[in-house]
C-alpha cells in the first residue's frame, strides 16, 4: 500500500469493496459511458441535432474530407485524392486526413444519415472510444479499482478544454490516446515479460492504431508521441541501473520480435509520409510567428473559459487583471480545471515523498511520467515572445505542423486525470468517504461549460445541399460562380471560405469534382478570388487552361442552377 503523504490527515482504513460481477461491470460501464457522451452533447440532443458542432467553414470542410472516405471505401474514389482542388493529386495531403473518423462516418451515412449527421454522430462515437480508451488504461495501465476507473474516464470524457474547443472536430481524435497507451503499456510489459508472441500481437496492435491516428488526425498523434518520447527519457533519468538494464536485456532478448514490428511500422506508415511529405516540401508547414501566437501563457494554463460553471469567474477576473484586451473566445482557451490541476500537484508531490510500495519499476515510470508531463508542458509556455518551444519547433521532426501549440493541452488532460485519480484512490483507504465524495463531485462539475460552439444549422444546410440539383451530363468538374449571401451566426460572406467550403461537401456527395477548396494549406496557383470579384473567373480559367480541364461547369450557389462549358 503506498504510504500516505504527511500533509493528509489519517482516517481508520476501511475494509476494501468487493468488485461486483463481471456482467454488472460491464452493464454499468456501458451506462456510464453512453451518459457521459450524452452530457457532452446534452445540447445537440435537447435540440434535436439541429444545431452541431462547428460552422459552415471548418466543419464542413471536416464534412467533404469524411465523405471522401465514404466514397474511397465505395470504390468510387482515389484514397489520396479529394474532391476539390480538382485535378491536383494527393490532395489529402493539404488537411488531416480523418481516416478513422471517416470509417464511423460511412457507416452512419450507410444506415441512413445525413452528411452533417453523420459527422456528429462520428463525433459522439469518438467520445465513447475516449471513455472505453481512458477506463481501460485507468485498468490496466494504472492498476485502478473499477470505480476509480470510471471516475477517470469520465473526466477524461468530459474534459471542460475539449468541450469548448469541439467546433474542430479533428481535436476527437485525442479519444484514441488513452487506447495507444494502453497498447504501448502492454507491448511493454510482454517485451520486459519475455512473452515474445504477446509482444508481437500487442506491439502490431499499437503500431496499427498509431499508424491510422496519425492519418487520422496529426496533431492528436504526434502530440503523443512527443509525450511518450519524453516519459522514456525521464525514465532513463530516474530509474535505477538494475531498471535499465533489465531494459537493455529484455531489448537484446528479442531481436526478431522488435525487427518485425520495426517493418510493420515502416509499411504502415508509408502511405501518410508518401503523402504528407512531399506536401510538408511544397508548403514550408506553419511559420514561427503563427506557432508563436498561439503558445499558452501562464494564465492559459487556468484558461476554463468565460462561461465555465465554477472557474469562469476566475477567467474573467484573470483576464481583466492582467490582459483586459484579450478576446472571450481564443485558440488558446484549452486549460485544465482548477481542482484538478490541484489533484494533480499533490499525485507528483505524493509520488515523491509518499508513495511506496513492492512496485519500483512502476512507481519509476510513474514519476516519469509526471515529470515529462509537467517538463513538456513547461516547454509550451511563453512570458512575453519568450519561449522553450522555439527549440522543438526547429529540433523536432514534425513540429513546425502544428500551428495551435496550445492544443497540447488537450492531450495532457490525460496523464494529468490518470495521475490525480491515482493518488485519490492510494488515500481512499485512509480519507472520509465523504471528502472523497466532495471531490470527485467538484472534479466533475468543474468540467461543465455553459459555451458550446454549435453554429451549425443542419436543416439549413442540409436543405441547401438537397437545393442543389443533378449536374448536366457533360459535366466533368466544376466551379463556383456565386456564393451565397446570407450569414446565419455572422459569418463572412466576403470571404474565400464562405464559397470554397460548400463547393467541398457538394462535390464530395455528388462525387463531381471541384476546382475550388481550402485547406489548411493550398495548392500553388489556386483560385482565391472570390466569386463576383473581379479577376476571380479569370483565375479560374488560368487554373483549367494550365490543368487541361475540360467539361468544366460553373454552379452558382445563389440560384442553385448549373451552367455547362461555352460552347458544349
Amino acid at each position: 500500500m503506498p504510504m500516505l503523504p504527511a500533509s493528509v490527515p489519517a482516517a481508520s482504513p476501511r475494509a476494501p469493496v468487493a468488485a461486483p460481477p463481471a456482467l454488472l461491470r460491464g452493464a454499468v460501464l456501458g451506462l456510464a459511458c453512453a451518459l457521459c457522451v450524452g452530457l457532452f452533447f446534452r445540447n445537440q440532443i435537447a435540440n434535436g441535432f439541429t444545431l452541431l458542432l462547428g460552422d459552415r467553414h471548418d466543419a464542413v470542410i471536416a464534412l467533404s474530407i469524411m465523405e471522401h472516405w465514404r466514397n474511397v471505401l465505395a470504390g468510387a474514389a482515389e484514397w489520396s485524392r479529394t474532391a476539390y482542388f480538382h485535378p491536383v493529386p494527393h490532395t489529402l495531403g493539404y488537411n488531416d486526413g480523418y481516416f478513422l473518423f471517416g470509417v464511423a462516418y460511412a457507416a452512419f451515412r450507410a444506415i441512413g444519415a445525413d452528411p452533417f449527421l453523420a459527422g456528429e454522430l462520428t463525433n459522439m462515437a469518438m467520445r465513447a472510444v475516449g471513455f472505453l480508451g481512458m477506463h481501460a488504461a485507468c485498468r490496466g495501465v494504472l492498476g485502478l479499482p473499477f470505480g476509480w476507473s470510471l471516475l477517470g474516464a469520465a473526466l477524461f470524457t468530459l474534459s471542460n478544454n475539449l468541450f469548448i474547443r469541439a467546433s474542430h472536430a479533428q481535436l476527437f481524435s485525442v479519444g484514441f490516446l488513452p487506447v495507444l497507451a494502453t497498447l504501448l503499456h502492454a507491448a511493454g510489459s510482454a517485451l520486459l515479460g519475455r512473452r515474445p508472441k504477446a509482444l508481437l500481437g500487442w506491439g502490431a496492435a499499437f503500431v496499427l492504431l498509431f499508424a491510422a491516428v496519425l492519418m487520422t488526425g496529426f496533431y492528436m498523434a504526434w502530440y503523443f508521441a512527443f509525450l511518450a518520447a519524453a516519459t522514456f527519457l525521464a525514465w532513463l533519468a530516474l530509474a535505477g541501473g538494475a531498471q535499465r538494464q533489465a531494459l537493455a536485456a529484455a531489448v537484446r532478448a528479442a531481436p526478431l520480435p522488435l525487427a518485425a514490428l520495426a517493418a510493420l511500422a515502416a509499411v504502415a506508415n508509408l502511405p501518410f509520409l508518401r503523402l504528407y511529405l512531399p506536401k510538408a516540401a511544397e508548403t514550408g508547414m506553419h511559420p514561427w510567428e503563427m506557432a508563436l501566437q498561439h503558445t499558452p501563457t501562464l494564465l492559459d494554463v487556468l484558461h476554463v473559459g468565460e462561461a465555465n460553471l465554477l472557474f469562469g469567474w476566475l477567467v474573467v477576473l484573470l483576464n481583466g487583471a492582467f490582459r483586459p484586451d484579450f478576446p472571450a473566445w481564443s485558440e488558446r482557451m484549452t486549460g485544465l480545471t482548477p481542482v484538478l490541476l490541484l489533484c494533480f500537484a499533490a499525485a507528483t508531490v505524493w509520488l515523491w515523498r509518499g508513495a511506496a510500495g513492492p512496485e519500483p519499476v512502476r512507481r519509476a515510470w510513474l514519476q516519469a511520467l509526471a515529470l515529462a508531463t509537467v517538463a513538456t508542458w513547461a516547454l509550451t509556455l511563453r512570458v512575453g515572445d519568450a519561449t522553450a518551444w522555439w527549440l522543438v519547433w526547429n529540433a523536432v521532426p514534425g513540429a513546425k505542423a502544428a500551428r495551435v501549440v496550445a492544443r497540447y493541452q488537450l492531450v495532457l488532460a490525460m496523464p494529468v486525470i490518470a495521475l490525480a485519480v491515482l493518488a485519490l484512490s492510494a488515500w481512499a483507504r485512509r480519507l472520509p468517504a465523504a471528502a472523497l465524495a466532495g471531490v470527485a463531485a467538484l472534479l466533475l462539475l468543474e468540467q461543465a461549460n455553459g459555451y458550446a460552439p454549435l453554429f451549425l444549422d443542419r436543416p439549413l444546410e442540409s436543405s441547401r445541399l438537397r437545393a442543389v440539383p443533378p449536374p448536366p451530363a457533360e459535366c466533368r468538374a466544376f466551379w463556383v460562380s456565386a456564393a451565397r449571401t446570407e450569414s446565419r451566426f455572422g459569418e463572412a460572406v466576403e470571404d474565400p471560405y464562405n464559397h470554397n467550403t460548400e463547393a467541398m461537401l457538394i462535390a464530395s456527395v455528388l462525387r463531381l469534382p471541384t476546382v475550388n477548396g481550402i485547406s489548411t494549406f493550398n495548392p500553388p496557383g489556386w483560385p482565391a478570388g472570390l466569386p463576383g470579384r473581379e479577376g476571380y473567373e479569370a483565375e479560374v480559367a488560368a487554373w483549367a487552361e494550365k490543368h487541361g480541364l475540360t467539361g468544366l461547369c460553373a454552379l452558382d450557389l445563389q440560384r442553385m442552377a448549373w451552367r455547362t462549358p461555352a460552347g458544349a
